[in-house]
C-alpha cells in the first residue's frame, strides 16, 4: 500500500467518525444515518415502487429523539441534480480498448435521464476537457467521436481527478451532486500529483463537494498473466470506496458496452431521488443526550424515507 493510499484512507476514516450516528425508523427500508448535532438533514420520500413522493408537508413529518418529539421547523424542497464528468483513457495503452470505451460511453449517455448534464474529458498525455457540462447530445457525441489515442502519453489518471476536484472547489455556487466516471485501462500511469500533499488535497476537495468516483478499468495482462501498468486499479478501488462510488475491473474491453450503461441506470435512480428531496429542519426536545437515538416518522401511509446528512444518496 502506498503512503498516498494510507493518507486518504485516514482522511476518509476521520470524516466517517465525525458524521455518522445510526438512527431508527418506522420501516426497515428507512433506516439510515443522520447527524444528531446538525438540527437539519435531508430526506428523500418514495412510494412502494421507488418513485419520488414530492407533495409531503411539514406537518406530516416528525423527528423523535430519545423517544421525545422535536419540533419540525420546515420542510424545504431541494432540487440538486446529479452532474457527471466522464474521463476516457486515450493513452498509449488504449488502442485495443478505445472503440469499446467510446461505444460504452455513448450507451452510458443514452441511458441517463436527458436533463443530466455530462462533460467528456480524456487523460492521455495530459487531462483535457473535450466537452463541458451540457445536455446537448450532439455535442457530447462529437466529443466522443474525436477521442483518439495519444501514442506519446501515459495515462494521467490521478491528475485528471485532481483537476476535476479543483474545478469543484472553485465552483462556489454549485448545487448538484458531482459524479466522476473513469473509463480506463491499467497501462502506464504518469501523473505528477500522486505525492502526499496534492493527493490529500484532492481527496479533501472530493469529500467537501460530495463527489463520488466510479472507475471501470480494462486490466491488461502479459503473456504470463501478470497484470501490467500503473496503480490505477488500486487507486480506483480505494477512491471509489472512500467517496461512496464503485470499481469494476474488466478482463475484456467489450465489457465497457454493458457495464457503463448499467452504471448509468444506477445514476439515473440516484438522480431521481436527489433531485426530489427535502431539507428537514427541526428543534430538538429539551434534555436529549449528547448522542440521542433518532427516528424520522411520517403520518403518510405507504411512504418510505431515506434520511442523510448531506443529501448525497448512494
Amino acid at each position: 500500500m502506498t503512503a498516498d493510499t494510507t493518507r486518504f484512507r485516514s482522511l476518509a476514516g476521520a470524516l466517517v467518525a465525525l458524521c455518522f450516528i445510526v438512527i431508527g425508523a418506522p420501516w426497515p427500508t428507512t433506516s439510515q444515518v443522520v447527524s444528531a448535532q446538525s438540527q437539519s438533514f435531508f430526506v428523500s420520500f418514495s412510494d412502494a415502487d421507488g418513485a419520488p413522493v414530492t407533495d409531503i408537508t411539514a406537518d406530516e413529518v416528525v423527528v423523535e429523539m430519545d423517544g421525545e418529539h422535536g419540533e419540525t421547523l420546515s420542510l424545504e424542497p431541494v432540487d440538486w441534480p446529479v452532474r457527471v464528468t466522464v474521463f476516457v483513457d486515450n493513452s498509449l495503452a488504449s488502442p485495443p480498448a478505445l472503440d469499446h470505451m467510446r461505444e460504452g460511453v455513448r450507451l452510458f449517455i443514452d441511458a441517463l435521464p436527458p436533463e443530466v448534464e455530462v462533460s467528456i474529458g480524456t487523460i492521455g498525455g495530459r487531462p483535457q476537457i473535450r466537452a463541458r457540462h451540457t445536455i446537448d447530445q450532439a455535442e457530447l457525441a462529437d466529443a466522443i467521436g474525436v477521442v483518439s489515442p495519444d501514442m506519446d502519453g501515459a495515462a494521467m489518471f490521478i491528475d485528471a481527478l485532481y483537476e476535476e476536484a479543483e474545478r469543484l472547489h472553485e465552483d462556489e455556487e454549485g448545487q448538484y451532486f458531482p459524479v466522476i466516471v473513469m473509463v480506463a485501462t491499467n497501462g502506464p500511469e504518469g501523473s505528477s500529483r500522486v505525492r502526499d500533499k496534492p493527493f490529500g488535497e484532492m481527496m479533501e476537495r472530493l469529500f467537501a463537494n460530495k463527489a463520488t468516483v466510479h472507475t471501470r478499468i480494462h486490466t491488461i495482462t502479459s503473456v504470463s498473466g501478470v497484470k501490467q501498468g500503473g496503480n490505477q486499479v488500486q487507486f480506483g478501488i480505494d477512491i471509489g470506496e472512500a467517496t461512496g462510488g464503485s470499481y469494476e475491473g474488466l478482463s475484456s474491453p467489450i465489457g465497457f458496452r454493458t457495464l457503463l450503461p448499467q452504471l448509468a441506470e444506477e445514476l439515473a435512480r440516484k438522480h431521481r431521488l436527489v433531485s426530489n428531496q427535502y431539507r428537514l429542519r427541526f428543534s430538538p426536545p429539551e434534555g436529549v443526550s449528547e448522542q440521542p437515538s433518532i427516528r424520522v416518522l411520517t403520518t403518510r401511509v405507504g411512504v418510505n424515507m431515506l434520511p442523510t446528512t448531506d443529501g448525497n444518496i448512494p
